[in-house]
């Protein structure tokens, strides 16, 4: 078997953000393209979790929702298991989906309030045709319910009966029900309690050894990801500035941003760190800095920096994408 399970290769897209076409002709606008994500490549590896951070509007969850198909690419490739995702139809396509699957960020919104729980989690399983009767079905539900730690009772309780970690549960059942190999977490405790994050983290952690599955795991938070990844990647304004094994990433960041988001990282084991907030905002993506992006916020960029954009340069220690990288 093949160690990477999914491969990206020059991922782009372009969000159309203009106003529609007679107000352009009133005001004498011209089109606004939004580059949302641009020319990411990466490959995920069976059995590891492959985290994305960056602050919001670097592209995490964008590219995201692209491998999972909610999204279709501009340009660029997506591989799953040495299949382009772009070219199977009908049947193989189906039977290519059941796969992989999402876990979203808001427990709140990403299931239906109208149905029961137990019909929840038994969707999948009817799309993809997976047991022959209702009874097996149900007695599926209920194994899932106990997997994620909740009761098989709990099936006939509506979504707004559950607190905001237990339907987070539910949706972590919701997307094993199909029996995938690879699972998209975008952001999956964001919207929980700091209380109850470190249980679903656990639960996550303990479903990736018992069931072997691959995780692409998108965050903001530093802290999270230190303790979920096995590699990470981080991101600037769509594009990919730095991978890097996850413990290397934290002893040794490469480049000046990944620098200024670990600085920012509440020192919890009170070391006498010094944090440092964030300088400056991430930049309008639909009018970027020209060169490379970064360079407005950067304290050693240069005039060279100003005008060209840095390819990623690959070593030992992974990638980074910065024309003053230290630690090569």
């Amino acid at each position: 078997m093949k160690d990477t399970l999914v491969n990206v290769e020059n991922l782009t897209r372009i969000f159309d953000v203009s106003k529609p076409w007679l107000n352009r002709v009133i005001e004498r606008e011209e089109k606004k393209l939004l580059l949302a994500v641009n020319g990411v490549s990466l490959e995920i590896r069976r059995g590891e979790t492959f985290a994305l951070v960056g602050e919001s509007g670097s592209g995490k969850s964008t590219i995201a929702k692209m491998i999972v198909g909610l999204l279709s690419a501009s340009q660029g490739k997506i591989d799953f298991d040495g299949i382009d995702l772009s070219q199977p139809g009908g049947a193989e396509m189906r039977a290519l989906r059941q796969r992989y699957q999402m876990i979203f960020q808001d427990p709140f919104a990403s299931l239906n309030p109208r149905w029961r729980v137990n019909k929840i989690i038994a969707e999948p399983l009817r799309k993809f045709d997976m047991e022959s009767s209702e009874s097996a079905r149900h007695k599926r539900v209920e194994e899932l319910l106990e997997l994620v730690g909740m009761s098989a009772k709990d099936g006939v309780k509506f979504p707004h009966e559950f607190s905001g970690g237990q339907r987070q549960r539910i949706a972590i059942a919701r997307a094993l029900s199909s029996n995938p190999e690879f699972i998209v977490c975008d952001e999956p405790t964001s919207a929980l309690d700091v209380s109850v994050q470190a249980q679903i983290l656990n639960l996550m952690r303990d479903l990736q050894d018992e069931l072997g599955l691959t995780y692409l795991f998108i965050s903001h938070d530093l802290s999270i990801v230190r303790h979920m990844a096995n590699r990470i990647g981080v991101l600037y304004l769509g594009r990919l500035v730095e991978v890097a094994d996850g413990k290397e990433l934290f002893r040794n960041p490469r480049h000046p941003y990944t620098k200024m988001l670990l600085n920012a990282i509440p020192d919890l084991d009170m070391t006498g760190r010094e944090v440092a907030r964030p300088d400056g905002e991430i930049p309008n993506p639909i009018n970027p800095p020209s060169g490379c992006t970064f360079h407005p916020r950067c304290p050693i960029a240069t005039e060279y920096c100003k005008r060209e954009i840095p390819s990623a340069r690959n070593s030992e220690a992974g990638s980074v994408a910065c024309f003053e990288a230290t630690g090569d």
